[in-house]
């Protein structure tokens, strides 16, 4: 009897993946773009979050410019302007006898 003949698998491997080449390229190229797409879902859902992190930081400091654009009328109230320059100036109305009307010619 004859002996068995033994089979190189590398080589008929190797043989089977020339003969489809193609094939082997545009499965590569498959996997290429699904390792692609990945990526770009993976920085897209990133970028969205910093957006939405820039939005929320936006809409509080807008908050804050409403807040001290209060705080600004509530201190520049001619009221309070008048109180504190006869609290901590001393100074006083002057009387109406002492007024003195200047006018343009």
């Amino acid at each position: 009897m004859s002996e068995p003949r033994q089979i190189n698998l590398s080589k008929v491997i190797w043989s089977d993946l020339m003969s489809h080449f193609w094939l082997v390229l545009l499965v590569l190229a498959v996997l290429f773009s699904a390792l692609a797409v990945v990526y770009s879902a993976h920085q897209n859902r990133m970028l969205i979050g910093h957006w939405e992190e820039l939005h929320q930081q936006r809409d509080q400091l807008k908050l804050e410019a409403r807040h001290l654009l209060l705080e600004e009328m509530a201190l520049a109230e001619h009221s309070r302007i008048e109180q504190l320059a006869m609290d901590k100036l001393g100074m006083n109305r002057p009387k109406t006898e002492k007024e003195i009307a200047v006018h343009s010619q």
